[in-house]
Protein backbone atom coordinates (compact mmCIF):
# COMPACT_ATOMS: atom_id res chain seq x y z
CA UNK A 1 0.00 0.00 0.00
CA UNK A 2 3.39 2.49 0.74
CA UNK A 3 4.14 1.33 -2.64
CA UNK A 4 1.18 2.35 -4.43
CA UNK A 5 1.25 5.87 -2.70
CA UNK A 6 4.71 6.55 -3.89
CA UNK A 7 4.29 5.83 -6.79
CA UNK A 8 1.07 8.31 -6.77
CA UNK A 9 2.50 11.30 -5.53
CA UNK A 10 5.51 10.42 -8.06
CA UNK A 11 2.83 10.68 -10.79
CA UNK A 12 1.86 13.71 -9.35
CA UNK A 13 4.82 15.34 -8.86
CA UNK A 14 5.53 14.23 -12.41
CA UNK A 15 2.13 15.77 -13.75
CA UNK A 16 2.97 18.71 -12.16
CA UNK A 17 5.95 19.31 -13.39
CA UNK A 18 5.18 18.74 -16.82
CA UNK A 19 2.43 21.51 -16.38
CA UNK A 20 5.32 23.90 -14.65
CA UNK A 21 7.37 22.84 -17.98
CA UNK A 22 4.43 23.96 -20.30
CA UNK A 23 3.34 27.24 -18.33
CA UNK A 24 6.97 28.37 -18.72
CA UNK A 25 7.11 27.57 -22.31
CA UNK A 26 4.03 28.99 -23.15
CA UNK A 27 5.03 31.89 -21.70
CA UNK A 28 8.33 31.93 -23.04
CA UNK A 29 6.96 31.83 -26.07
CA UNK A 30 4.83 34.56 -26.14
CA UNK A 31 7.53 37.20 -25.53
CA UNK A 32 9.13 35.88 -28.74
CA UNK A 33 6.19 36.69 -30.15
CA UNK A 34 6.26 40.02 -33.05
CA UNK A 35 4.85 42.89 -31.82
CA UNK A 36 3.48 45.86 -33.58
CA UNK A 37 3.84 49.46 -33.09
CA UNK A 38 2.03 52.40 -33.97
CA UNK A 39 4.39 55.04 -34.39
CA UNK A 40 8.15 54.84 -35.59
CA UNK A 41 10.28 54.69 -32.91
CA UNK A 42 14.07 55.90 -33.07
CA UNK A 43 16.76 53.79 -30.71
CA UNK A 44 20.47 54.94 -30.53
CA UNK A 45 22.99 52.29 -29.36
CA UNK A 46 26.11 54.05 -28.54
CA UNK A 47 29.55 52.10 -28.97
CA UNK A 48 30.61 48.76 -26.90
CA UNK A 49 27.08 48.30 -25.68
CA UNK A 50 26.13 45.43 -24.29
CA UNK A 51 23.35 42.74 -25.69
CA UNK A 52 21.63 43.39 -21.87
CA UNK A 53 22.15 47.42 -22.83
CA UNK A 54 20.64 46.88 -25.98
CA UNK A 55 18.02 44.56 -24.94
CA UNK A 56 16.72 47.13 -22.65
CA UNK A 57 16.72 50.22 -25.15
CA UNK A 58 14.60 47.88 -27.77
CA UNK A 59 11.84 47.51 -24.35
CA UNK A 60 11.97 50.76 -23.24
CA UNK A 61 11.18 52.07 -27.10
CA UNK A 62 7.96 49.02 -26.97
CA UNK A 63 9.75 46.85 -29.59
CA UNK A 64 9.78 44.02 -27.87
CA UNK A 65 7.19 42.48 -24.45
CA UNK A 66 10.14 41.93 -21.85
CA UNK A 67 13.35 44.32 -21.27
CA UNK A 68 15.81 40.98 -21.23
CA UNK A 69 14.02 38.76 -24.41
CA UNK A 70 16.31 40.32 -27.08
CA UNK A 71 19.19 39.42 -25.19
CA UNK A 72 18.23 35.83 -24.44
CA UNK A 73 17.17 35.88 -28.27
CA UNK A 74 20.86 37.14 -29.48
CA UNK A 75 22.95 34.34 -26.58
CA UNK A 76 20.69 32.13 -28.49
CA UNK A 77 21.49 32.57 -31.99
CA UNK A 78 24.79 33.89 -31.22
CA UNK A 79 24.86 37.17 -32.46
CA UNK A 80 25.15 39.34 -29.36
CA UNK A 81 29.09 39.74 -30.26
CA UNK A 82 28.09 40.88 -33.48
CA UNK A 83 25.10 43.62 -32.72
CA UNK A 84 26.33 47.21 -34.12
CA UNK A 85 26.31 50.51 -32.44
CA UNK A 86 24.03 53.64 -34.91
CA UNK A 87 20.87 55.12 -34.75
CA UNK A 88 18.25 53.09 -35.54
CA UNK A 89 14.68 54.29 -36.93
CA UNK A 90 11.78 51.44 -36.64
CA UNK A 91 8.45 52.38 -38.49
CA UNK A 92 5.35 51.87 -37.29
CA UNK A 93 4.04 48.37 -38.41
CA UNK A 94 5.09 44.52 -36.86
CA UNK A 95 8.57 43.59 -35.59
CA UNK A 96 9.81 40.76 -34.77
CA UNK A 97 13.41 39.80 -32.77
CA UNK A 98 14.81 38.11 -36.41
CA UNK A 99 13.66 41.45 -37.77
CA UNK A 100 15.11 43.47 -34.82
CA UNK A 101 18.46 41.88 -35.09
CA UNK A 102 18.98 41.69 -39.45
CA UNK A 103 19.00 45.66 -38.96
CA UNK A 104 21.48 45.91 -35.80
CA UNK A 105 23.90 43.20 -38.06
CA UNK A 106 23.36 45.30 -41.11
CA UNK A 107 24.39 47.93 -38.78
CA UNK A 108 23.88 51.86 -39.20
CA UNK A 109 20.35 53.13 -40.46
CA UNK A 110 20.41 54.95 -44.05
CA UNK A 111 20.56 57.98 -42.14
CA UNK A 112 23.29 58.00 -39.95
CA UNK A 113 27.59 58.13 -40.62
CA UNK A 114 29.32 56.85 -37.96
CA UNK A 115 32.69 59.47 -37.89
CA UNK A 116 35.82 58.23 -35.92
CA UNK A 117 37.75 61.39 -34.74
CA UNK A 118 41.50 60.48 -33.75
CA UNK A 119 43.29 62.03 -31.00
CA UNK A 120 45.81 64.76 -31.67
CA UNK A 121 44.28 66.21 -34.39
CA UNK A 122 43.92 70.21 -35.18
CA UNK A 123 40.34 71.60 -36.32
CA UNK A 124 40.85 72.01 -39.76
CA UNK A 125 42.28 68.13 -39.91
CA UNK A 126 38.77 67.26 -37.55
CA UNK A 127 36.87 69.11 -40.64
CA UNK A 128 38.56 67.05 -43.39
CA UNK A 129 37.19 64.66 -41.74
CA UNK A 130 33.36 65.45 -41.38
CA UNK A 131 34.35 66.87 -45.23
CA UNK A 132 35.17 63.07 -46.26
CA UNK A 133 32.46 61.41 -44.75
CA UNK A 134 30.32 64.24 -46.65
CA UNK A 135 28.63 65.83 -44.03
CA UNK A 136 29.73 69.34 -44.52
CA UNK A 137 31.46 72.12 -46.07
CA UNK A 138 34.99 72.98 -44.76
CA UNK A 139 34.22 76.78 -45.08
CA UNK A 140 31.14 76.75 -42.99
CA UNK A 141 32.70 74.47 -40.74
CA UNK A 142 36.15 76.51 -39.74
CA UNK A 143 33.44 79.69 -39.87
CA UNK A 144 31.47 78.41 -37.01
CA UNK A 145 34.33 77.23 -35.41
CA UNK A 146 35.86 80.06 -35.43
CA UNK A 147 32.51 82.54 -34.65
CA UNK A 148 30.40 80.38 -32.97
CA UNK A 149 28.20 80.72 -30.39
CA UNK A 150 29.00 78.53 -27.46
CA UNK A 151 27.87 78.23 -23.79
CA UNK A 152 31.16 77.23 -22.55
CA UNK A 153 33.03 80.20 -20.58
CA UNK A 154 36.68 78.37 -20.78
CA UNK A 155 36.35 78.82 -24.71
CA UNK A 156 38.12 81.89 -26.49
CA UNK A 157 35.68 84.74 -27.46
CA UNK A 158 34.59 84.07 -31.07
CA UNK A 159 36.97 85.88 -33.83
CA UNK A 160 40.02 84.33 -31.42
CA UNK A 161 43.10 82.34 -33.48
CA UNK A 162 42.81 78.87 -33.39
CA UNK A 163 39.37 79.18 -31.06
CA UNK A 164 38.56 75.70 -30.63
CA UNK A 165 41.50 73.93 -30.76
CA UNK A 166 41.68 71.33 -28.29
CA UNK A 167 38.11 70.93 -27.99
CA UNK A 168 36.58 68.76 -30.34
CA UNK A 169 36.55 65.47 -28.32
CA UNK A 170 38.18 62.65 -30.21
CA UNK A 171 35.44 59.73 -29.78
CA UNK A 172 33.45 57.95 -32.37
CA UNK A 173 30.05 59.58 -33.37
CA UNK A 174 26.98 58.59 -35.03
CA UNK A 175 25.99 61.70 -37.40
CA UNK A 176 22.92 62.34 -39.05
CA UNK A 177 23.21 63.03 -42.20
CA UNK A 178 21.05 65.96 -42.35
CA UNK A 179 23.06 67.53 -39.34
CA UNK A 180 24.29 70.98 -40.38
CA UNK A 181 28.00 71.76 -38.99
CA UNK A 182 26.66 73.60 -35.96
CA UNK A 183 24.87 70.74 -34.40
CA UNK A 184 28.10 68.47 -34.88
CA UNK A 185 30.68 71.35 -33.77
CA UNK A 186 28.29 71.66 -30.79
CA UNK A 187 27.96 67.57 -30.17
CA UNK A 188 32.13 67.34 -30.36
CA UNK A 189 32.51 70.99 -27.48
CA UNK A 190 29.36 68.85 -24.95
CA UNK A 191 31.07 65.64 -25.50
CA UNK A 192 34.28 67.58 -23.81
CA UNK A 193 32.66 69.53 -21.87
CA UNK A 194 30.77 66.31 -20.08
CA UNK A 195 33.99 64.15 -19.80
CA UNK A 196 35.85 67.28 -18.67
CA UNK A 197 33.10 67.86 -15.88
CA UNK A 198 32.90 64.72 -15.02
CA UNK A 199 36.97 63.38 -14.57
CA UNK A 200 39.30 66.26 -14.34
CA UNK A 201 37.80 69.66 -13.31
CA UNK A 202 38.42 68.43 -9.55
CA UNK A 203 41.56 67.80 -9.65
CA UNK A 204 42.34 70.97 -11.99
CA UNK A 205 40.54 72.78 -9.40
CA UNK A 206 43.26 71.34 -6.99
CA UNK A 207 46.23 72.42 -8.75
CA UNK A 208 44.87 75.31 -9.33
CA UNK A 209 45.04 75.22 -12.80
CA UNK A 210 42.71 76.51 -16.01
CA UNK A 211 40.70 74.50 -18.46
CA UNK A 212 43.03 75.79 -20.91
CA UNK A 213 46.34 75.24 -19.27
CA UNK A 214 45.57 71.63 -18.54
CA UNK A 215 44.27 71.09 -22.16
CA UNK A 216 47.09 72.95 -24.11
CA UNK A 217 49.85 71.26 -21.86
CA UNK A 218 47.79 67.69 -23.04
CA UNK A 219 47.97 68.46 -26.38
CA UNK A 220 51.87 68.77 -26.30
CA UNK A 221 51.73 65.46 -24.17
CA UNK A 222 49.61 64.40 -27.11
CA UNK A 223 51.41 65.25 -30.08
CA UNK A 224 54.90 64.27 -28.40
CA UNK A 225 53.80 60.56 -27.24
CA UNK A 226 53.82 57.54 -29.50
CA UNK A 227 54.02 54.83 -26.94
CA UNK A 228 51.23 55.12 -24.60
CA UNK A 229 52.84 54.57 -20.94
CA UNK A 230 55.57 57.51 -21.51
CA UNK A 231 52.58 60.34 -21.56
CA UNK A 232 52.98 61.19 -17.74
CA UNK A 233 56.92 61.37 -18.13
CA UNK A 234 56.56 63.34 -21.77
CA UNK A 235 54.25 65.64 -19.36
CA UNK A 236 56.63 65.35 -16.18
CA UNK A 237 59.34 66.88 -18.41
CA UNK A 238 57.42 69.76 -19.66
CA UNK A 239 56.24 70.57 -16.09
CA UNK A 240 60.15 70.33 -14.86
CA UNK A 241 60.87 73.10 -17.71
CA UNK A 242 58.22 75.54 -16.70
CA UNK A 243 59.50 75.07 -12.87
CA UNK A 244 62.56 76.26 -14.00
CA UNK A 245 61.78 78.94 -16.66
CA UNK A 246 63.58 76.64 -19.20
CA UNK A 247 61.62 77.24 -22.73
CA UNK A 248 59.86 73.71 -23.59
CA UNK A 249 61.21 73.36 -27.04
CA UNK A 250 58.71 70.88 -28.85
CA UNK A 251 59.12 69.91 -31.99
CA UNK A 252 55.31 69.71 -32.30
CA UNK A 253 54.42 73.68 -31.62
CA UNK A 254 56.47 74.07 -35.01
CA UNK A 255 54.77 71.78 -36.80
CA UNK A 256 51.59 73.30 -35.48
CA UNK A 257 53.12 76.24 -37.22
CA UNK A 258 53.84 75.00 -40.16
CA UNK A 259 50.39 73.18 -40.38
CA UNK A 260 52.11 70.00 -41.52
CA UNK A 261 53.83 67.05 -39.57
CA UNK A 262 57.52 67.73 -41.40
CA UNK A 263 60.73 65.11 -40.19
CA UNK A 264 63.12 66.37 -39.76
CA UNK A 265 62.96 70.43 -38.90
CA UNK A 266 65.26 72.22 -39.97
CA UNK A 267 66.90 75.31 -37.62
CA UNK A 268 65.15 77.45 -39.97
CA UNK A 269 61.97 75.93 -39.14
CA UNK A 270 62.71 76.63 -35.32
CA UNK A 271 63.44 80.59 -35.72
CA UNK A 272 59.61 81.19 -36.99
CA UNK A 273 58.27 83.93 -35.33
CA UNK A 274 55.26 82.71 -33.47
CA UNK A 275 53.69 82.75 -29.89
CA UNK A 276 53.66 79.08 -30.65
CA UNK A 277 56.82 78.42 -30.77
CA UNK A 278 58.72 77.12 -27.81
CA UNK A 279 62.11 77.55 -29.29
CA UNK A 280 61.86 81.15 -29.05
CA UNK A 281 59.04 81.58 -25.99
CA UNK A 282 59.00 80.76 -22.73
CA UNK A 283 55.90 78.98 -21.02
CA UNK A 284 53.23 77.19 -23.24
CA UNK A 285 51.98 78.13 -26.16
CA UNK A 286 48.90 80.55 -26.70
CA UNK A 287 46.35 77.66 -26.58
CA UNK A 288 46.46 73.76 -27.57
CA UNK A 289 47.54 73.26 -30.55
CA UNK A 290 45.70 69.81 -31.59
CA UNK A 291 42.52 67.86 -29.37
CA UNK A 292 43.88 65.49 -26.56
CA UNK A 293 42.49 62.44 -25.56
CA UNK A 294 41.20 61.31 -22.14
CA UNK A 295 44.91 59.49 -21.86
CA UNK A 296 46.58 62.79 -22.14
CA UNK A 297 44.58 64.82 -20.15
CA UNK A 298 45.24 62.60 -17.47
CA UNK A 299 48.97 62.75 -18.05
CA UNK A 300 48.56 66.38 -17.74
CA UNK A 301 46.80 66.42 -14.44
CA UNK A 302 48.93 63.37 -13.16
CA UNK A 303 52.26 63.70 -14.68
CA UNK A 304 55.15 61.09 -13.51
CA UNK A 305 57.32 62.28 -10.42
CA UNK A 306 60.96 62.52 -11.67
CA UNK A 307 64.21 64.92 -12.78
CA UNK A 308 64.13 64.58 -16.27
CA UNK A 309 64.64 67.68 -18.89
CA UNK A 310 65.37 66.21 -22.04
CA UNK A 311 63.50 63.48 -24.53
CA UNK A 312 64.59 61.73 -27.75
CA UNK A 313 62.71 59.94 -29.89
CA UNK A 314 64.19 56.32 -30.90
CA UNK A 315 63.65 54.84 -33.83
CA UNK A 316 60.73 52.33 -32.39
CA UNK A 317 58.57 54.95 -31.80
CA UNK A 318 59.23 55.50 -28.11
CA UNK A 319 61.57 58.41 -26.14
CA UNK A 320 64.91 58.40 -24.24
CA UNK A 321 64.81 60.34 -21.29
CA UNK A 322 67.76 61.97 -19.44
CA UNK A 323 68.80 64.52 -16.84
CA UNK A 324 71.34 66.69 -18.42
CA UNK A 325 72.32 67.80 -22.07
CA UNK A 326 75.18 66.29 -22.57
CA UNK A 327 73.64 62.89 -21.97
CA UNK A 328 70.84 63.96 -24.08
CA UNK A 329 73.41 64.65 -26.88
CA UNK A 330 75.70 61.38 -26.92
CA UNK A 331 74.13 59.60 -29.64
CA UNK A 332 72.70 56.34 -29.07
CA UNK A 333 72.20 52.72 -31.46
CA UNK A 334 68.28 53.41 -31.13
CA UNK A 335 68.02 57.32 -31.56
CA UNK A 336 66.19 58.46 -34.47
Amino acid sequence: MAKIRKIRKSAKILVLAVIVVLVISVVYSSLFKPITISDDVSVKIADGSSSGAISSLLYDAGLTRNSSIFKFYAMEHKIDSELRAGTYKFTAGRWSLADISKILLNGTDADSVKVTIPEGLTVSETADIFVKAGLVEKEAFMNYAQNGDFPYDYLPTAGTANRLEGFLFPNTYMVEKDWTEKKIIDMLLAEFDEIWNEKYQQKANELDKSVKEVVTMASLVEKEAKVADERPLIASVFYNRLKISMKLQSCATVQFILGKAKYPLLYSDLKIDSPYNTYIYYGLPPGPIASPGEASLTAALYPSSSNYLYFRAQKDGSHRFSLTLKEHDTPQPNDQ
